[in-house]
């Protein structure tokens, strides 16, 4: 395996081929910043330069507060949340605030790879967990079991999946009842946490079977697919005391201040009340048109009923060409048809992951395939 991380990979490949390739891997963000967010930027753009104080952090963390609650009826003190520059730099504080090297790490696969990568390099052993597609995607929990010969300290979990889009299921939080132990956490990637279509969305931090003593929770909730907003974008983790006062104890010297403008801006992101329907109106539509276009050209999408993306079984062949994984699919892919997607290997099988966030031209090209591109 290639120690690059693998979506710097696939950007550099879109770089290369600018507008000449069909981009359903990462996807050309096409959803609508709210104009109350757009206006805001303009008018308080100084906002950037200016490092957030105590003021603006108690606000932050008193809006997510409140987001919690009327998105999940999760209640938490002020004190539980930390905002974080990013997803993955909330990753890597609670790796270095809770992680020792040797300790047992088990994720979920397919996932988003961010996590087991950060704690390998923080010399966990890491296990995986792979999701057993006949139980709504639940971790298979027998193979990390099995080579366990110590307590999992970190059990990560990344509902609802990317790339499946299974939700936190009855069958998932029973898998994590029988993994933990005395001292374990739990920590889901909950960044398309609001994004479920079929189903209330779902937190750890509700889970009453998962509250027992000596378990310590956490969860990640991101704002990259609700709103645009690139790198003025802010994460937050939530979960128990004990251990938030760890990471937040590490954040302190781990990165530079955020600015007042990231912090004002998702907050009023967190505020906006109506935009979590638009989006479960938004995207369904979204999966659909996508869904129906790659059954015409042959492939076998899933049900999808959380996230923002299609996962189809990679094909045997691609206009004669045998596919032996869905890395080499993809690279076939766009090497001869100019189209970007995902590959997911797992040891349960191979998928092309499609982004829904497309633009119309892509998708009409996507569409002009038909008779092109032969599947089997």
């Amino acid at each position: 395996m290639s120690r690059r991380y693998p979506f710097a990979i696939i950007k550099e490949k879109l770089h290369a081929r600018r507008d000449s390739v069909l981009d359903f891997a990462i996807g050309r963000r096409p959803v609508v910043l709210p104009k109350p967010i757009e206006d805001y930027l303009r008018a308080n753009a100084e906002l950037a330069l200016v490092p957030a104080n105590r003021d603006d952090t108690d606000a932050f963390r008193a809006a997510a507060v409140d987001y919690l609650a009327r998105e999940y009826g999760v209640t938490l003190p002020d004190d539980r949340v930390l905002p974080t520059p990013g997803g993955r730099a909330a990753m890597a504080a609670l790796i270095a605030a809770a992680l020792s090297p040797g300790d047992k790490v088990a994720v979920t696969t397919p996932g988003y790879p961010a996590f087991a990568r950060l704690a390998r390099h923080g010399h966990a052993d890491v296990l995986e967990m792979p999701l057993d597609a006949d139980k709504h995607f639940a971790p298979d929990i027998s193979s990390a079991l099995a080579f366990c010969t110590s307590p999992v300290r970190i059990v990560s979990i990344n509902y609802p999946n990317n790339p499946t889009g299974a939700t936190l299921s009855t069958d998932v939080v029973a898998a994590l009842s029988a993994l933990c132990s005395q001292g374990s956490i739990v920590f889901n990637d909950a960044t398309y946490g609001p994004l479920v279509y079929s189903e209330m969305p779902r937190s750890l931090l509700a889970e009453a079977r998962l509250h027992v003593p000596g378990v310590e929770l956490v969860e990640l909730h991101s704002f990259s697919k609700l709103f645009p907003l690139g790198p003025f974008a802010v994460s937050f983790l939530a979960g128990s005391g004990p251990l938030m006062e760890s990471i937040s104890t590490y954040s302190e010297f781990a990165w530079s201040p955020l600015s007042r403008l990231q912090l004002e801006i998702t907050s009023l992101g967190m505020r906006d009340e109506g935009r979590n329907d638009e989006l479960r109106r938004y995207f369904p539509d979204r999966i659909r048109d996508l869904s129906d276009t790659l059954v015409k050209l042959g492939f076998e999408p899933r049900a999808t009923p959380a996230g923002v993306y299609v996962l189809c079984a990679v094909p045997k062949s691609i206009d004669g060409h045998t596919t032996v994984s869905a890395a080499d699919a993809a690279e076939h892919l766009i090497d001869m048809f100019d189209l970007a997607v995902v590959p997911v290997d797992t040891p349960q099988g191979a998928y092309l992951r499609f982004s829904t966030l497309y633009q119309p031209a892509d998708l009409q090209g996507l569409a002009g395939l038909q008779g092109k591109l032969q599947l089997a």
